[in-house]
């Protein structure tokens, strides 16, 4: 494989050659690729297979430093697993998502207004980096109550974030990463940004337990969840979960939204279908309310 090329360029190659489903082996390590939606669906959605010790334990700690750790994503242990997705439930229910739907027409303003200033101006938008910034400030807001507004202001986390998931990819695919000289300025700076993520984490847990023991009013995110359900012995396990929700749904999220406006620039009779609908269900409306999007069939296939 040529040094720029991506290595998922090439499983994708393997899998037109030999099918939706093939064996790798690398010295005495064997992976099985699989690309076929059916399967990918099964092996995700069932127990049966466990994740892998090799790439998950990779995940837990970033050269040396704990980042995940045995966070929703990363435990190994169904029934951790299973206890800590019982805690986030409530958070995920169609209640509470109608209860954020101005949350989320704030921040989209926010994001139009960013825009409009690109279009008067006639310069180039990169929409990955600004989908990184909102999805990040809306998950701030809705999980954990924080007021980031990384699209004004210059805040750390988006850097941070950013240097993780390149830290963790460095970390998987070569061993020796990590032990190079010429690395470690990049390995020091990988630390810095698990420790800022899980510093930031600690204190915004300790504000809110702070609230909830004196008996004032908060928010009934995805903090206060985590919070309620575990002791004090599971601070770990809050600080894992923080981290999990911060990049695992910030990142995943920007990603889909920068590849959908991609896709919608390459296939233009895609792309006025999705305007016809969107000019028929919202029109002039300044705020989607949660009853709009009901509305918007082709956009919800």
């Amino acid at each position: 494989m040529k040094n720029d090329g991506l290595i998922h360029d090439k499983l994708l190659e393997w899998a037109e050659t030999y099918g939706p489903v093939y064996r790798l082996n690398v010295l005495h390590y064997v992976f099985l690729c699989v690309t076929c939606p059916e399967a990918t669906k099964e092996i995700l959605m069932s127990s049966k297979y466990p994740k892998d010790e090799f790439v998950y334990t990779r995940l837990q700690t970033l050269f040396g430093q704990r980042l995940f750790g045995n966070g929703l994503v990363t435990t190994r242990d169904h029934n951790q697993w299973y206890k800590q997705r019982r805690i986030m439930d409530p958070a995920f229910s169609s209640l509470y998502l109608r209860g954020l739907i101005g949350t989320f027409n704030d921040r989209a303003e926010k994001l139009m207004d960013k825009l409009g200033d690109a279009a008067d101006n006639e310069t180039e938008a990169f929409m990955l980096k600004l989908f990184n910034c909102v999805t990040l400030d809306v998950i701030a807001k809705v999980a954990f109550g924080m007021d980031l507004d990384p699209l004004s202001n210059s805040s750390p986390f988006p850097k941070a974030i950013e240097i993780c998931l390149n830290a963790l990819v460095y970390q998987i695919r070569d061993f020796t990463f990590e032990y190079n000289p010429k690395n470690r300025r990049f390995i020091k700076e990988a630390r810095e940004a698990c420790r800022l993520l899980r510093k930031t984490g600690a204190e915004v847990i300790q504000k809110r337990k702070t609230a909830m023991q004196n008996d004032e009013d908060v928010p009934k995110d995805i903090l206060t969840q985590i919070i309620k359900d575990m002791t004090e012995e599971d601070e770990e396990f809050m600080l894992d979960n923080y981290v999990t929700f911060f990049i695992a749904g910030q990142e995943t999220t920007a990603n889909q939204l920068a590849f959908c406006v991609m896709e919608l620039a390459r296939h233009p009779e895609i792309l006025e279908k999705v305007r016809t609908e969107v000019d028929d269900v919202i029109g002039m409306k300044q705020d989607i309310s949660y009853e709009d999007l009901g509305k918007l069939s082709y956009l919800s296939q």
